[in-house]
This record gives structure tokens, C-alpha cells and sequence, in this order.
């Protein structure tokens, strides 16, 4: 997925020693499209060639039609392009797109709405911990603040390494309403 991240990234550090490399112009490299549906939507993504992220078209379905999972934009269709936010799709949850955002170890889990063409929630997350997708629910696991040596037994160590101690906690969204709760205990994690 984070192939042409690399790619760009190559790119540019030959650019920049080397002087003869350009970046990619668009289209120049097409990964081949995936695919996710639901009843009312189809998804289709594929990396980008313009840097990281997916370049991610989102087209309402009609009923008892059957698409193609091809990457050409067509009249209505959503187009989200991940040149601007490094998006990866997660998944599809009822009317919202499910994304991790972002290019560095402190990533953004994104709830895109898709009526409104807008995020309905960014939140900040431990990709480490795999993310669920279902119809209805989303799990995962939430990083909800910095955390302190009074709620962090390791904060010691993990900053003496130069690394932040961050809480994390398991969370479940529920969709549409987008409740949000929260299970298990609060842990304590290491970030750079």
C-alpha cells in the first residue's frame, strides 16, 4: 500500500543529490485499483503516483447495478487524492470511509463522511493495533493524550530513549450515529 511513498521518496532524494531525477508525473506509474462496497457505495483506491497515499474514488451505486473496480472518475463520483493527506482506506462502515492519515508514526484515523464529502472525525490512533471495519462498528485503538509518570509506569524509560509515552485505549465507534465508548483499561505507549 505504502509502495509509492517509497517510490516518491526515492525519487526525490535522487532529485535532490543527483539533480536529474524529477517525481513522477501524474499517471506516469498506476498501481492496479482495489475495491470495497457496501450497498450503497463502491470504493475504489489505488496508491498514488504523485507521493503517499492512495488516490481513492468513492461512487454511489445503483441499485442491482454492477461495477466495474476500475479507477476512472465519472460524473458524481467523490475523488479523493492522497497527495494532500497520505489517505489509506481501512474499510466502509455504512455511510463513512474509513482512513489512516498520514506519512510519519503519529497517524490520524479518519472518518469520512461520505454524503457530506467531508471528515466527521480525525482521531489520533495506535497503528500498531490492527483496526476492525464492519458495517456498523469500528474498533481500535484510540491515543488519547500524553501521558505523565503519574499514568505511566514506564514513562521513565521510554523518555529517557527520546520517545514520547502517549495513553492509549481501545475504543468502538458506532455507526451512524458515531458513539464513541471505550473498553478495557488505559495503557501507556511509547511514540517517536
Amino acid at each position: 500500500m505504502r509502495t509509492a511513498w517509497k517510490l516518491w521518496l526515492g525519487a526525490l532524494l535522487v532529485a535532490g543529490v543527483g539533480g536529474a531525477a524529477s517525481l513522477p508525473a501524474a499517471g506516469a506509474v498506476e498501481s492496479k485499483p482495489t475495491c470495497q462496497s457496501n450497498d450503497d457505495y463502491l470504493v475504489i483506491h489505488r496508491e498514488s503516483a504523485l507521493g503517499p497515499g492512495s488516490d481513492i474514488l468513492i461512487r454511489r451505486k445503483a441499485p442491482g447495478a454492477d461495477i466495474a473496480c476500475v479507477y476512472r472518475k465519472a460524473p458524481g463520483d467523490q475523488e479523493i487524492k492522497g497527495a494532500q493527506d497520505a489517505d489509506y482506506v481501512l474499510g466502509l462502515a455504512g455511510r463513512f470511509l474509513v482512513m489512516d492519515r498520514g506519512t510519519g508514526p503519529s497517524r490520524k484515523l479518519v472518518l469520512w463522511d461520505i454524503p457530506a464529502n467531508k471528515a466527521a472525525l480525525a482521531l489520533d490512533y495506535d497503528d500498531s493495533v490492527p483496526v476492525k471495519v464492519e458495517p456498523t462498528v469500528i474498533t481500535f485503538s484510540e491515543i488519547t493524550g500524553p501521558a505523565t509518570a503519574k499514568t505511566c509506569a514506564r514513562w521513565k524509560d521510554v523518555t529517557k530513549d527520546g520517545l514520547t509515552a502517549v495513553l492509549a485505549v481501545n475504543t468502538r465507534i458506532t455507526v451512524p450515529a458515531l458513539t464513541r465508548s471505550h473498553t478495557g483499561a488505559t495503557r501507556c505507549i511509547a511514540q517517536q
